[in-house]
């Protein structure tokens, strides 16, 4: 189908894609490796051909949050939280979809519908 002759995976290529955490599912999983065998070159896919948020996933840190005395919110405070990176990802990307989807370690899919239930999408930003 993609006229490649990969027919094998490395060792290494295996590991990272079996530690990895696919927010997509077998959707995702599908995507990037028919993304690397179409980047490889070769016989053999290695970790290399792999996206660079799959080799190298950033470690998430504990954030201490602020608890009100009150209370709070929790769906409104999640949501502007959301909305937050949403535009922090869309800002560095120049408005690039897909770019900004890829830095928020989530499908094209998710992504435009986060941006649409929050009202995001600008006519300046890209899909490309």
């Amino acid at each position: 189908e993609l006229d490649k002759e990969v027919r094998r995976v490395s060792p290494e290529a295996m590991s990272v894609l079996e530690q990895h955490q696919w927010p997509g599912n077998i959707r995702e999983l599908e995507n990037v490796i028919e993304r690397a065998i179409v980047l490889g070159t070769g016989e053999l896919l290695g970790v290399e051909a792999l996206p660079e948020n799959v080799r190298r996933p950033r470690v998430v840190r504990d954030v201490e949050p602020d608890f009100p005395d009150d209370g709070l919110d929790l769906e409104a405070t999640l949501d502007r939280i959301e909305q937050q990176y949403l535009r922090l990802a869309l800002d560095r990307t120049g408005g690039v979809q897909t770019r900004a989807a890829e830095l928020l370690h989530m499908t094209f899919r998710q992504f435009r519908y986060k941006v649409q239930k929050h009202g995001l999408g600008r006519r300046g930003d890209r899909l490309d």
